[in-house]
């Protein structure tokens, strides 16, 4: 599944139900699954939720909390709903990584997402999948060109599995 494509159709079709909030917003409520009521907090939170997530994702977890305010913002975010059960550190919360022993896979419920036109209110992602959906969160988030991105799929690909 084209992850980035997923999230631009997501958002414009939430859009047209509810406008006015931007990327960031988008993703607060409807992946992570943030209650704010505020969209300056919600988007603040759901960028550093990114950036978290990144920094799990790359192993770069000391770095970020290198700083004082990214020590705080990667406590806060590991310990929220929908990371916890996601995540295993060890021995230390420091080092945390993706869970993916077994037959683990990363669950994302949510009313707002969609693809080719029908809603997925349940997202099951697999250890290779779940990377590549927090790069396209990334991208999305950021504006960036979607050339940018690896596809995982052609078009032609892509249509097909609309068609199914």
């Amino acid at each position: 599944m084209d992850y980035l494509r997923l999230l631009e159709e997501s958002y414009k079709t939430e859009m047209g139900i509810l406008p006015g909030s931007g990327r960031l917003e988008f993703i607060a409520v409807h992946i992570f699954d943030f209650t704010t009521y505020e969209s300056e907090v919600s988007a603040l939170m759901a960028k550093k939720a990114l950036e978290v997530c990144e920094a799990i994702t790359n192993r770069k977890t000391f770095d970020y909390i290198r700083s004082a305010e990214g020590h705080l913002w990667y406590l806060i975010i590991v310990n929220m709903p929908f990371l916890v059960d996601k995540l295993d550190w060890g021995s230390s919360i420091r080092s945390a990584w993706w869970d993916v022993y077994g037959d683990f896979s990363f669950t994302i419920k949510s009313c707002g997402l969609w693809f080719c036109g029908k809603q997925l209110t349940v997202m099951e992602l697999n250890e290779q999948q779940w990377p590549k959906f927090i790069k396209a969160m990334v991208v999305f988030t950021n504006g960036e060109d979607m050339t940018g991105l690896e596809r995982e799929q052609s078009d032609l690909e892509q249509q097909e599995q609309c068609n199914d």
